[in-house]
Formats: C-alpha cells, sequence, structure tokens
C-alpha cells in the first residue's frame, strides 16, 4: 500500500518503482472493471484502502434554461486504473466490487498499462478544449466503415473525414462524388 508521506518515484514506460520506509516496490498500473456507475464509489473505496488510483473523468459544462452546472464525465465507463504490485494484484482479485481485471485476449494476467499512457491521457482530460471521447478503433481516412446503430444502421461507405470525434461517412455516387453525413463513433465499425 501506499504510504503517501515517504514515498520516492522513478519510472520507465511500464512500472513505477515506489521506495517507502527502505521497502521498494515495483507497481504497475492495471485496468479494473468495475460495474457501472460505480467508477467514483469504487475510487473512494480503493483510495481509503491505501491504492493509488485514476478514473478518467472530464469536467464538462451542462446548460439549463435556468442553470449551468460543473459536471465532472466519466470518459472510459466501468473502468478505473490501479496502481499495484503483484500482492495488491492480488488482494483485489477477491474484492467482489472489482469483476476483473482488463487483459488481453486468451491471457489471465492483467494487461500492464505503461505509466507514460496513463500521463497523457490526464494531460489530455485536464487540458483539452472539448469533450474527449474514448474508442477501442483507430480509423484512417478511407477506410471502409459500417453503421451499426441508429437511424442509417447498415450504411456503408468510407471513412472520408473526422474532426471532433465526429467521423464523416461519405458514400459516392458515380460521376457526381461523395454524398457525406457525420456519424457517431460508437456508431461506426470497420467494415471487412
Amino acid at each position: 500500500m501506499d504510504t503517501h508521506q515517504t514515498e520516492q518515484h522513478s519510472c520507465d514506460n511500464s512500472h513505477v518503482v515506489m521506495k517507502s520506509n527502505s521497502k521498494t516496490h515495483t507497481k504497475y498500473w492495471v485496468a479494473a472493471l468495475v460495474q457501472m456507475n460505480t467508477e467514483k464509489k469504487v475510487s473512494s473505496i480503493l483510495s481509503n484502502l491505501g491504492y493509488h488510483n485514476y478514473v478518467p473523468t472530464q469536467t464538462e459544462i451542462h446548460q439549463w434554461s435556468d442553470r449551468r452546472k460543473r459536471i465532472e464525465r466519466i470518459v472510459i465507463p466501468m473502468i478505473i486504473f490501479v496502481l499495484v504490485d503483484k500482492e495488491e494484484e492480488n488482494n483485489l482479485r477477491k474484492k467482489t466490487f472489482i469483476y476483473k481485471f482488463i487483459s488481453y485476449p486468451g491471457q489471465k494476467e492483467a494487461a500492464v498499462i505503461p505509466h507514460e499512457q496513463i500521463e497523457k491521457l490526464k494531460f489530455m482530460l485536464h487540458n483539452a478544449d472539448s469533450a474527449v471521447e474514448f474508442s477501442e478503433s483507430v480509423y484512417e481516412i478511407g477506410d471502409e466503415i459500417e453503421i451499426v446503430r441508429g437511424p442509417l444502421k447498415g450504411l456503408y461507405g468510407e471513412l472520408c473525414y473526422a474532426e471532433k470525434g465526429k467521423p464523416m461517412i461519405g458514400v459516392y455516387v458515380e460521376l457526381l462524388g461523395y454524398s457525406y453525413v457525420n456519424v457517431d463513433m460508437k456508431d461506426i465499425k470497420r467494415r471487412i
């Protein structure tokens, strides 16, 4: 567990070496899957147990006709990043509020999230002017994509432009060019 008064950090891409009270612990980030809408509650429980953790959130201003309110939006639903060593990871596997640790397909070991990626994510969420969205897929201009949800479900075409998380899918009309429409990243997949 972390002892905040006497810890020192050094890190490479994936591990953080923590020294406290003359003990050295090699800690690494893992992604824990938790129940929907419990991310902040589980984070608080983990903090109370002494685990350093991170829930990716972004502050947004929501405007209603009579008021404005600051909201902390969860960016990656059901995920909490936890900094652990092997013993702590094994202890957390026994906790009922954690469903599992995210691992690579076919693997049982928790996937180690590089420290640098966590820091970049924090920086992005703290400094971005627009909403940060999360997508498992990376698309490139020219990819054949298909809309899998919404009123345009079943439409496929070419990704022709993407701005602020709103990709634009184009359908080519011979000799005339493209007709295109903005779609939500969550509603598309790469066409095989």
